[in-house]
């Protein structure tokens, strides 16, 4: 991956799989070959890591926000094994902060860890940490924060005459504008919602500054709830936001609302209707650890460098046209970074712009899960799970799209069966990275109209098409970089690619395009069990799971010793039974744990939706760990 710099506050980052490398192993007996007939068997490649596929795939801190004076872990992740001898990464770093010169990653692994000291600081810092191996550098930010300034509390049965303390909290509106008199609530403060049900629509004016985020956050181990509980004509989320520098964090955002009808019973028109769960009407707004269902929108965002991470959204939506994440920017970089998406009525993440009014410019959408988007509303619905771009006019430019896992039941409809697509109607977009990203799909990714295109690692799985790609008018391959892939197709599934010159088999598409000269296609269903651990930015203890269980076995082993340490209380749950009793409880005592994948038991949407899912196992699970803390100070 080349240099990419995460927002100013990343906390305990991830350790990114190795798609390619996984491939190599699970894949290095099967026989290359094309799908279509009547083409030439595809040769036998060379080694991609001695072929200059070799890459730092991912450069992690954990946590990446620190009081200054204490220190934290880097983790440089490869895409492949290193050679004999072992691979040196340099490193380097910005003020407040010390890292050594370089470390080397042994032979035959993929990563490398290394400490991080830091200094005492008054004021919030920004440190930029770089890795560079082999002519690739990857950034991240390590941010250093000052002694913890003022606390309020807040509660379902608080007052707007309270004092803001734990014995005298304030109701939640009184919060959210900077206390009564709108005066007390500073940047820097804290905001601790206790647990219960907060029901109705808020507005927030709380207004933080870049050195000084205002954090409004769920009590640890308190579930708390945003609940708008009502339709109506306005369309008001549950949640508006209008001020900037603000983060919420651990906040389930809903609407109990049991109508579900596709068309607004005001308009009778198919449009959204139900209300968002957020908008967001400022920029540098941060969605941390929340949970969005059966909204309409989950988040309606149109504004410049909003990070929403590590967050679960599912039933959002009536129709086609209410998504888990409706988005824009325009300035700076928006990052979608490890969330989990699934069973929307319309689209998980759709970065997309109908005018000129708003831009889809520096999207960093990474290590999302997103499976089975749509799947709540009926076939005649067309939907998928990423998009990108705009109408005519509008072009698409610095979108990143890398370590994602996209996952479609191969029974679904063919207008729920889409992985990515980038491009919609603009037909001179600028530029884009796909990079390392698993997409199992009948349609996994469509590329319409890009002038500069990177589309390495990545590891595509369908029974049909690999890959739909159009290119501008007067516009070469000469800015397109397109190699060290992984195809797979069930045994004769007529695997195409498709592109101006018509449809491919994979020999035919080396040749004619130039691409993939150290790729391969597999014609044989995997038999393997895929599985990836994705620690979370903000929380210690905290992690996604995703596993693609070809094997079908009954029980996967996962390593969760990158997120928990021995002794430490932890729980595991099922994503699509997240408010269900979890699969796994206890104490951590090392090494990996035993998941079972035969689930079948979901949470269950609310009201009358066009369609109820089905649970995904055995064949692709989605799993959330984290630690439990009993003694957490607040």
């Amino acid at each position: 991956m080349t240099s990419s710099k995460l927002a100013f506050l990343t906390i305990f980052a991830l350790p990114v799989p190795v798609i390619a490398a996984l491939v190599s192993i699970h894949c290095q007996d099967a026989a290359f070959e094309d799908s279509l007939p009547n083409d030439a068997a595809a040769e036998r490649v060379v080694n991609p890591a001695t072929a200059g596929g070799q890459t730092i795939s991912s450069f992690i801190l954990s946590p990446a926000a620190i009081t200054g004076g204490e220190s934290t872990t880097g983790t440089v992740f490869l895409r492949y094994p290193a050679p004999a001898g072992g691979l040196t990464v340099s490193l380097r770093n910005t003020g407040n902060a010390t890292v050594p010169e370089h470390v080397v990653v042994p032979e035959g692994k993929t990563s490398v860890s290394f400490s991080v000291a830091t200094t005492r600081v008054n004021s919030l810092a920004s440190v930029d940490v770089s890795a560079t191996c082999q002519n690739t550098t990857n950034s991240t930010a390590l941010t250093v924060l000052p002694p913890e300034k003022r606390v309020w509390y807040v509660s379902p049965n608080g007052s707007s005459i309270g004092t803001g303390t734990a014995a005298s909290p304030w109701d939640l509106p009184t919060a959210l504008s900077h206390g009564p008199g709108a005066a007390q609530v500073k940047p820097g403060d804290r905001i601790w919602l206790r647990g219960g049900r907060y029901t109705g629509t808020f507005v927030s004016t709380l207004r933080g500054a870049p050195d000084a985020p205002i954090i409004v956050r769920a009590v640890p181990g308190e579930r708390v709830i945003i609940d708008k509980a009502v339709v109506n004509s306005s369309k008001q989320p549950a949640l508006k936001v209008k001020g900037s520098w603000v983060w919420f964090w651990g906040i389930e955002v809903m609407n109990s609302s049991v109508d579900r009808r596709r068309s607004s019973p005001y308009s009778g028109n198919d449009q959204p209707w139900r209300g968002s769960g957020v908008d967001v009407y400022a920029p540098n707004v941060k969605l941390i650890n929340m949970i969005f269902h059966d909204n309409g929108h989950g988040i309606w965002d149109k504004q410049d460098m909003t990070e929403v991470h590590g967050s679960l959204f599912f039933y959002n939506g009536n129709n086609k046209r209410e998504h888990a994440l409706y988005i824009g920017n325009a300035s700076g970089t928006k990052y979608i970074t490890d969330n989990i998406v699934f069973a929307q009525g319309g689209y998980g993440i759709l970065a997309h712009s109908d005018s000129d009014s708003s831009s889809q410019k520096g999207l960093h959408i990474e290590g999302n899960i997103t499976f089975d988007n749509g799947i709540l509303t009926a076939d005649d619905q067309k939907t998928g799970n990423i998009q990108v771009g705009g109408v005519r006019g509008v072009s698409a430019q610095r979108i990143l799209i890398s370590n994602n896992y996209v996952y479609n039941t191969i029974t679904n409809a063919d207008n729920k069966n889409n992985g990515i697509r980038l491009g919609y109607e603009d037909m001179l977009n600028r530029d884009v990275k796909l990079l390392d990203n698993y997409v199992v799909s009948k349609t996994p990714v469509r590329l319409w109209w890009w002038e500069h295109v990177e589309f390495n690692g990545n590891r595509i799985y369908s029974d049909r098409e690999a890959v739909d790609l159009k290119m501008p008018r007067g516009i070469n391959s000469s800015g397109y970089r397109w190699d060290f892939n992984s195809y797979v197709s069930d045994p004769g599934g007529g695997l195409k690619f498709t592109n101006d010159s018509g449809v491919l088999g994979f020999s035919q598409w080396r040749r004619v395009t130039g691409f993939d000269k150290n790729s391969h296609m597999v014609a044989a269903r995997p038999s393997s069990v895929d599985v990836f651990v994705r620690p979370n930015r903000y929380e210690a203890g905290r992690a996604h799971i995703v596993i693609y269980n070809w094997g079908s076995q009954d029980f996967v082993a996962v390593d969760v010793s990158s997120v928990m340490s021995p002794g430490s209380r932890f729980e595991i749950r099922d994503a699509q039974n997240y408010f269900g009793e979890p699969v796994l409880r206890g104490v951590y005592q090392g090494g990996s744990l035993q998941l079972p994948t035969r689930l079948s038991k979901m949470t269950a949407p609310i009201g009358n939706v066009e369609r109820v899912p089905r649970h995904t196992a055995p064949e692709f699970l989605v799993f959330v760990v984290q630690s439990l803390y009993p003694d957490r100070k607040l």
